[in-house]
């Protein structure tokens, strides 16, 4: 017999509709003849807390920050205690040496793990077979069933899965732990500051974005562009090549900023004559957009609709029959998909009326760039399935989502966009002008391409190095300015070498700052990270990973941000609130700061991925993490003396305050009250006492002692500091007396007089 475990109850039902023999439903599972369909619901299993291997972790303190484990367990998460009770009573009523576990989870990294850490806390050893559903249609199940493998085959999956589990648990228990103690310890009334191996760069981008718009100096520069004429009703309009003859005169981008060389060159110009130099036609072909991938679907549909759920929706499309699995990151489509077209094709123009002008224009005999087998991996693009939405089925946001699968599906079978590109350079007085001109010869389907992520007209030019840099992050990240570096025109006919006289014009322009990020373009952010890192030789290391965070879970990364405090949305824009700020801020000052930047963990999720291809250790990389955040923890988090809107803890009477000892003696210091206000002392130097600076001990300044200035007296002076505004001054134990500090030395103040 064969025992199916899904990772959902849909899955499962789904499923046990196509198997063989009899159906008889029962309590969390179905037979079907002499084989069962069983299902979990999400993770059934948790790794176990640090104080369920030594109690004394229950205690948050400065002991307990990390806790690395020998070997790593596992516990049945409460809620899941039944449903779990009942698979352990399946897998334990089977037979190793006979019978067949098939593992059905959901067909990527994290239902790999969910199953399979399943069966290992169960304990089996017999034979599992991997059966991964793409499609919930009966015949691409049935398609699935016949090609099942050896679970062993994707061993490497499960041990990413348990990289993945593992460093997220390394870094978010032991780093929330260090700065909620942290900020206890300097006397704050601190509720629990979440940090996550994912969600804590993430919420760097946004705080370093804020920061940039919030300390952003505009700036002027100057364009340049030159009208030439060339007879009396052909002009040519264009803009400066600035080449490399006035470095001293220009920024970076090479805009022009001096101010009167940008006068001196349009007056040198103007009324003078000029010739063409260069004429080049190109014709152009642009394809359609491939279909979605999740992140593409997901930066689309916030664009277009404002929602920032699209998971949710998708997932309950594709457990409904009506598209394909959604956790993907391909937008490519395997060849044999071809065949169904026309079915599906159906199915659009039964359920999407509102798309039925586009498919007046598709021609099932083309075969677009998505098709291609080579391009597969594990997963293919989200497309529409042949089954069609029965009338009010489907929610509001989910009609909205499944018309943006089908349209981009329909799209494949559209024309090219078609249109000549012509680019004239004259010379005007020694210097380089281009105008580029744009002639549609066939719109194509970018007549129907409206409103998502892929519409030229809205992609940005936000942290390119190049042009080149430009071109291939086109359809990625966005920010609403103009991509084109400079504007097109309709061109007259133009020949080289003709001549004729130019206007110069000069436009003063002041730089804006960059855009606060929206829902869509900081998941674009998260999935291009390599954008946002400084180092080039990192940035070219993470150019091929698909970013931070699975796609699969980014979502559920922004979700918890806005959750926790960390986030706040205006309108479509995301600003960082004071309490993401705060994390960010203590974290950059410290070692921790390379949880507060992309770098590390986008490294990271390259690693798992080299995990996933078993070209990498998983045993090295959870002791690469356990090292690095033990080196973190190490070190005292510089906590500000006064945080705005972080509440001090109110010290009831007899309660002891303990913190580290300043003199690193490995001991606690304890706070006392005395006549002057707190201070401390620690154990190891029964004779010393400590300053209290913001609530947390501080060594004192060397004994610095003079001999009194007032005549007469014999005694000696002590330089102390004023708590009320940190000034010294100077007191002799002698006769009493306060001096002023006036450059290291006791003076005698002046005495007031009443004027």
């Amino acid at each position: 017999m064969k025992l199916y475990i899904t990772e959902k109850r849909s899955v499962g039902v789904a499923l046990s509709n196509v198997l063989p023999g009899e159906r008889k439903k029962e309590e969390n599972f179905i037979r079907c003849g002499n084989d069962i369909v069983a299902w979990a619901a999400g993770h059934l299993l948790e790794l176990c807390e640090p104080e369920d291997y030594d109690p004394a972790y229950k205690k948050w303190s400065r002991e307990t920050l990390l806790y690395v484990p020998e070997k790593w367990k596992l516990k049945v998460k409460d809620k899941a205690k039944g449903l779990f009770t009942g698979l352990k009573q399946l897998i334990g009523a089977i037979d190793m040496k006979t019978d067949i576990i098939v593992n059905a989870g959901d067909a990527d990294r994290e239902g790999e793990l969910l199953i399979h850490e399943i069966l290992d806390y169960c304990g089996w050893k017999g034979k599992t077979l991997r059966l991964r559903i793409n499609d919930m249609n009966p015949d691409a199940i049935r398609k699935a069933l016949a090609n099942m493998k050896d679970s062993s085959e994707y061993h490497g999956e499960y041990k990413a899965g348990q990289a993945r589990l593992y460093a997220d648990w390394l870094v978010g228990l032991a780093m929330t732990r260090y700065v909620t103690v942290s900020l206890r310890e300097a006397g704050y009334k601190a509720d629990t500051l979440s940090v996550g191996r994912v969600q804590t760069p993430t919420l760097g981008l946004v705080v370093f974005r804020d920061g940039e718009v919030e300390n952003f100096s505009p700036s002027t520069y100057y364009e340049l562009t030159a009208l030439l004429a060339l007879g009396e009703d052909r002009r040519i309009k264009g803009h400066w090549l600035p080449g490399e003859a006035y470095p001293d005169n220009l920024d970076e981008q090479k805009r022009i900023v001096n101010k009167e060389f940008a006068h001196t060159l349009t007056e040198k110009l103007d009324g003078t004559s000029g010739s063409v130099t260069s004429v080049a036609n190109k014709l152009h072909k642009n394809s359609p957009p491939l279909p979605f991938s999740l992140s593409k679907l997901q930066m689309a549909a916030s664009k277009k609709h404002d929602i920032t759920d699209t998971l949710v929706h998708a997932q309950k499309l594709y457990e409904a029959g009506y598209a394909t699995y959604p956790r993907t990151g391909c937008e490519y489509i395997p060849e044999g998909h071809f065949t169904e077209a026309p079915k599906v094709m159906d199915a659009i123009r039964s359920s999407c009326p509102a798309l039925s002008d586009m498919l007046g224009g598709v021609d099932l005999s083309r075969k677009s760039a998505a098709w291609d087998d080579k391009k597969i991996t594990e997963h293919h693009a989200i497309i529409p399935t042949v089954k069609i939405p029965r009338e009010g089925a489907l929610s509001p946001a989910e009609q909205k989502i499944y018309e943006m699968i089908c349209a981009r599906y329909a799209l494949q079978f559209l024309s090219d966009y078609e249109y000549e590109e012509t680019a004239v350079e004259f010379v005007v007085s020694g210097e380089t002008f281009r105008a580029t001109g744009r002639t549609v010869i066939n719109l194509g389907w970018q007549g129907w391409d409206k409103g998502d992520e892929n519409s030229r007209k809205d992609n940005g030019k936000e942290n390119r190095e190049s042009e080149k840099e430009i071109r291939e992050a086109d359809e990625i990240l966005e920010t609403g300015e103009a991509n084109d570096i400079h504007e097109t025109q309709i061109l007259p006919s133009v020949k080289k070498g003709e001549v004729g006289t130019a206007q110069a014009f000069l436009t003063e322009k002041i730089t804006k700052p960059p855009k606060p990020y929206t829902y869509h373009s900081l998941l674009a952010a998260m999935n291009n990270i390599h954008l946002h890192v400084k180092d080039p030789d990192i940035r070219a290391k993470l150019k091929e990973i698909q970013g931070i965070g699975t796609e699969a879970t980014q979502e559920g990364v922004l979700s918890t941000l806005f959750n926790r405090g960390y986030l706040q949305k205006k309108k479509k824009q995301i600003f960082s609130t004071d309490l993401g700020k705060l994390l960010i801020g203590l974290l950059l000052d410290s070692k921790g700061s390379v949880l507060a930047r992309p770098d590390m963990t986008a490294l990271w999720e390259r690693r798992m991925s080299e995990i996933e291809g078993e070209n990498a250790s998983l045993d090295d990389f959870v002791s690469e993490v356990a090292g690095m955040v033990k080196e973190i923890v190490s070190d005292r988090l510089n906590v500000p003396a006064d945080i705005p809107g972080m509440e001090r803890r109110k010290t009831p009477a007899g309660e002891i305050i303990e913190a580290l000892c300043p003199l690193n003696c490995g001991g606690k210091a304890r706070r006392f009250v005395g006549k002057y206000g707190p201070f401390w002392k620690c154990d190891c130097s029964p004779d010393v006492t400590f300053r209290d600076v913001a609530g947390v001990p501080a060594v004192r300044e060397v004994r610095i002692e003079a001999n009194c200035p007032v005549k007469g007296c014999k005694g000696v002076v002590v330089r102390l500091v004023s708590r009320k505004d940190n000034r010294p001054f100077w007191k002799c134990a002698k006769c009493g007396n306060f001096f002023d500090d006036a450059d290291g030395k006791p003076e005698i103040r002046e005495k007031k007089t009443n004027k």
